[in-house]
């Protein structure tokens, strides 16, 4: 039984499934610490930077399903760990954020790094609360993993009073809330399941609400019965076989003119499990809704969410692993669709088929990414920052549905190495790839201590340009050939890499490749490749992403 308030909250941890809390120690969580002490329950990943302990812990609630749990204190602590708030709350992520506060008599004076999680926080969390007392913490700590899951997921604070983390506890136990599940009817099955039978050209739209083994198995029985060509969301490669020949392709950050194109003719939207925000609809241009709207159908567990931005003819709020299911227990009313069926395969070829002998001999990463996913094991994990680079991940890997994919979906630059951290940790004996730019492995690569003191087989591969070259792509765009404020001076990073512990080899043209790539990928522990490459080519590429 606990004896502190601390101790409580630990077996509260425990009651919800949670093994795994990433942090940067602080004296306001003192006792907290004191009470994971010895309880091997919990996992305790002590990380260099409370901005990549939160990104750590948002990898891995995508591949727990659970929240992810950080630890920071006041002030500096959680103001650095609102990094993860915020990747949290874009993109649907459940994440507890746990702050060592200031003692009770000083809140509200000014105390040295207090912090008003809720007013500091506003906008980027679900719900932000204060453990002023003992009897209040079961609750609190029950409430905060609920609304971090219902709905639409996201972020919630919980503020620790470091004089209340070691109040007396008394006879108080644990407690456990249950999370409402949103489940379709059976009549909104059956409209949605009736405008499909109808559709010549329709589209499955597919985004990450869920990511199970289970759900996938699923969605690949259903686009079958159905012949409907499955596109997916952005950073949600891995939620469809990426050789199926149902599989229209990946919707990045840039709208490839081939998918614009598709869309355009599609009779039919069926979107489950996303927001549709500006990315997954194409920047808001689909569903068409003018002249005339195009047909959709929506699914997600929010009902704040449905209809807030397109017309909608079948709105059903649920979770997509039960719409699917339903949807199976129909009975089948397939249309050939061959015609249909070519067409998104045309689209899939113009974003993603990009054979190793079209890439220029100049572009030093696109034959390094060639070489890696030839290495890459069908239930590896790959991990990519934020940046341009990654578009060659996408168009050479191929995904299936074993594999999995913990990209940056909005974009925050960092998330690269604390992925892959996470990954490793949850997944020790899979392959974790991590692909970062220059730029992004600078902000969050620290962790590269972490991963050396946890033995940890992940390979980084670092694309070294010397600039931000993302935004220098848009500057070219907007500004050409006026970059100013993006170019970078780095270090050599294979001797970094060696000076943290870990192994570095460093590709500079072509030819070097294969033999790094493959004496690299035999390594034990964490490897960090540095690949120097022009930005010049990073411009080309991203051009010719945005031009499909």
């Amino acid at each position: 039984m606990a004896s502190r308030v601390a101790d409580l909250i630990v077996d509260s941890l425990i009651a919800h499934g949670v093994d795994r809390a990433f942090g940067v120690p602080g004296e306001s969580f003192l006792a907290l610490l004191d009470a994971l002490y010895e309880r091997y329950e919990i996992d305790l990943v002590t990380c260099r930077h409370e901005g990549s302990a939160s990104l750590a812990a948002v990898a891995d609630a995508k591949l727990t399903g659970r929240p992810g749990v950080v630890m920071a204190s006041r002030g500096p602590g959680a103001s650095n760990a609102a990094l993860g708030l915020h990747v949290a709350s874009q993109e649907a992520i459940p994440l507890i954020l746990l702050v060592g506060q200031v003692d009770t008599p000083n809140l509200k004076r000014d105390a040295v790094q207090e912090i008003d999680t809720g007013r500091a926080f506003s906008g980027l969390i679900k719900w932000s609360t204060r453990i002023d007392s003992a009897a209040q913490a079961p609750e609190m700590v029950a409430r905060a993993f609920s609304v971090a899951l219902s709905g639409t997921p996201g972020p919630v604070v919980i503020e620790l009073p470091q004089d209340v983390l070691e109040m007396d506890a008394g006879l108080l136990t644990a407690r456990v809330h249950g999370v409402a599940r949103a489940e379709p009817s059976q009549a909104a099955v059956e409209q949605a399941a009736a405008l499909l039978g109808k559709a010549e050209r329709p589209i499955l739209l597919v985004g990450g609400e869920c990511r199970t083994a289970e759900f996938r198995k699923d969605l690949i029985a259903l686009s079958e019965r159905w012949n409907i060509p499955v596109a997916v969301t952005t950073k949600m490669q891995d939620q469809f076989p990426n050789d199926h020949r149902l599989w229209i392709g990946h919707l990045g950050f840039f709208t490839s003119p081939a998918h614009v194109r598709l869309f355009e003719r599609a009779d039919l939207i069926v979107a489950i499990g996303t927001r549709l925000g500006d990315l997954s609809s194409l920047g808001f241009r689909f569903p068409r809704q003018s002249p005339t709207s195009q047909p959709l159908v929506h699914v997600y567990p929010d009902p704040n969410t449905i209809g807030t931005r397109f017309h909608t003819n079948v709105a059903i709020v649920s979770s997509a692993h039960p719409f699917l299911r339903s949807w199976l227990d129909l009975p089948v009313a397939v249309r050939e669709r061959d015609g249909w069926i070519e067409a998104a395969a045309k689209a899939r070829e113009a974003v993603h088929a990009w054979p190793e002998q079209r890439i220029p001999s100049a572009d030093v990463l696109g034959h390094a990414v060639a070489a890696f996913a030839k290495h890459f094991k069908a239930d590896g994990i790959v991990t990519t920052d934020s940046g341009d680079f990654a578009a060659w991940v996408h168009r050479i890997f191929r995904f299936k549905p074993s594999a999995r994919l913990l990209g940056s979906a909005c974009g925050a630059m960092g998330s690269g190495v604390p992925s892959a951290l996470s990954a490793s940790l949850r997944y020790p004996d899979r392959q974790v790839i991590a692909f970062c730019g220059d730029g992004g492995f600078l902000m969050t690569g620290n962790e590269l201590a972490t991963a050396v003191a946890r033995r940890l087989n992940i390979t980084i591969v670092i694309s070294n340009n010397q600039s931000y070259g993302t935004i220098r792509s848009h500057q070219e765009r907007a500004f050409p050939n006026r970059p100013w404020g993006t170019d970078l001076s780095n270090p050599d990073f294979a001797a970094l890499a060696r000076a943290f512990g870990a192994q570095g080899y460093t590709i500079t043209n072509a030819a070097q490749v294969a033999e790094i790539v493959a004496e690299a990928m035999s390594a034990n522990g964490p490897v960090v490749i540095e690949v120097r490459s022009d930005v010049r080519q990073t411009i080309n590429r991203s051009l010719a992403a945005a031009a499909g």
